[in-house]
């Protein structure tokens, strides 16, 4: 009888024990199918912001070389408008403006506003990796996930709040960018965590449509974006430095020549995103020196 028994329990067993068998390969095959897909959207997203910052290179490539044909042509413009006034002085003619001086005035960033109707400009910051067009979108969500050529993007693009006007137009200008673990795009704010950096780079250059101009550094900070909210448009002058005492209380680091607020300054302010506190934003506050 115990035999029977026996007989009768191992087709059972072996049956239980296939389908815990089948059920563990399962799960199995469904972690190992799930590890190769995270493995490879990791891939994709790396594969990306390495296209991202190759493309942007390109464009400060691109820009660095039409900065250096400007000057070229600068130089032969202004070496032809001498010869031809030599020229109009001999032949007892009265000095005239030449064609070719207005080529002279050509604004080159045309070319960028061909790639992209919203290009505002072009930000460069010494001593670090930011050397990167600046655009204004309708809203400050548009440019979060696209590239300056409008193609998604994790990096994004630097972008203008869209309730500036630009050009230097405005009191206080606001330029966003992301903080991107490949050390690009606005990365390099983070720095000025450190007093050294701080102190010995200061400077930021900063291009309208028509024109650039220089900023010098004067506050740093790290805060929650739940805790920030930034005036653009101020009342009176008095109103407007006191804006900038305050920005300045709030920095991180005391500077070795006293700031001095000058309501004949203008702002500018670069947000990037921070994780030394929750939510955080590390910001960088810089008034116009010439």
């Amino acid at each position: 009888m115990t035999s029977s028994k026996n007989a009768h329990k191992n087709p059972d067993n072996n049956l239980n024990n296939n389908l815990k068998h089948s059920s563990k390969g399962k799960w199995l095959n469904i972690i190992m199918a799930a590890s190769v897909i995270l493995l490879l959207g990791t891939a994709f997203v790396a594969w990306q912001r390495a296209e991202a910052q190759i493309a942007y290179e390109t464009l400060s490539q691109e820009r660095a070389m039409q900065e250096t044909t400007e000057t070229g042509v600068s130089t032969e413009t202004s070496q032809f408008s001498t010869i031809e006034a030599s020229l109009n002085k001999t032949a007892g003619l009265e000095p005239k403006v030449s064609d070719s001086a207005y080529y002279f005035k050509e604004n080159l960033n045309k070319e960028w506003l061909n790639i992209n109707p919203d290009f505002m400009g072009w930000l460069r910051v010494p001593g670090t990796n930011i050397d990167y067009p600046y655009v204004r979108g309708g809203d400050n969500d548009y440019y979060l996930k696209r590239d300056f050529y409008g193609k998604y993007s994790e990096a994004g693009t630097l972008f203008m709040d869209y309730r500036n006007l630009g050009s230097f137009n405005d009191q206080h200008t606001l330029i966003y960018g992301h903080n991107m673990k490949n050390k690009s795009m606005f990365h390099s704010l983070t720095y000025y965590h450190d007093f050294e950096f701080f102190e010995e780079n200061q400077v930021i250059e900063l291009s309208g449509l028509y024109e650039t101009r220089t900023f010098k550094i004067f506050s740093v900070y790290e805060i929650s974006a739940d805790d920030y909210a930034f005036t653009l448009d101020f009342e009176s002058s008095d109103q407007y430095q006191d804006y900038l005492e305050a920005l300045n209380r709030l920095s991180l680091h005391s500077q070795k020549q006293a700031f001095t607020a000058d309501p004949g300054q203008k702002l500018l302010t670069l947000v990037t995103c921070s994780y030394g506190v929750n939510n955080g934003r590390t910001i960088v506050h810089a008034v116009e020196i010439k």
